[in-house]
């Protein structure tokens, strides 16, 4: 059970688009009005735009068209319902063609979502690496030191398979360890006697 639950919570958005493909798929079959069933596909293939990409939202898209395209083979009088295949052809042509563009359209806007997200994290991330610089330059002694206490936290995390989004937060953690050098004067960072009481 517990395998099922990290599953499921691994691969949530997939899981969801087939859930809904599914169900689309049977009311195709099930429901009498074929051409209203239609419309539900859409619902799997904005979701895979939206949560998966351009791609995964093409692919569900496709799978989608050839779902409709196996009953109209399989089941052809009840799709039609007397109507010629020639009458329906445009109709089916053209949700198909709208279904493609659906997907483009909703994966595009993720895909660029994403980047300038990721464009974010790197300014987020450029900041920070100034700043543990900044940090560093209070102390010769310890140059280096921030960069590299991050890097052997992220192989660490790494090692222990944990999630990207934890691995770097632990990352911007081992950049920011000393961010309490700060308020402290160098003359006290670098006095090599004992602190005073007041120092302390």
């Amino acid at each position: 059970m517990e395998s099922f639950k990290n599953f499921l919570v691994l691969h949530f958005e997939k899981v969801l688009v087939g859930v809904i493909l599914l169900v689309a798929f049977f009311g195709t079959y099930f429901i009498e009005e074929k051409f209203v069933v239609l419309n539900f596909y859409y619902l799997p293939v904005i979701v895979a735009g939206y949560f998966m990409g351009r791609r995964m939202g093409l692919l569900t898209a496709v799978f989608s068209i050839l779902a409709v395209v196996i009953c109209i083979l399989v089941f052809p009088e009840s799709f039609f319902n007397g109507d010629g295949l020639f009458k329906c052809l445009p109709q089916i042509s053209s949700w198909g063609g709208f279904l493609i563009l659906a997907s483009i359209a909703v994966g595009t806007l993720y895909e660029q979502n994403e980047r300038r997200l990721q464009e974010l994290k790197n300014a987020y991330v450029g900041i920070l690496e100034i700043l543990a610089k900044y940090l560093e330059s209070t102390d010769r002694y310890t140059r280096g030191h921030s960069v590299r206490v991050a890097e052997l936290a992220m192989e660490t995390a790494i090692a222990m398979g944990l999630p990207r989004a934890a691995i770097e937060n632990i990352r911007v953690a081992g950049l920011l360890h000393d961010i309490g050098k700060i308020e402290i004067s160098g003359e006290i960072l670098r006095k090599a006697a004992e602190l005073t009481s007041d120092e302390k």
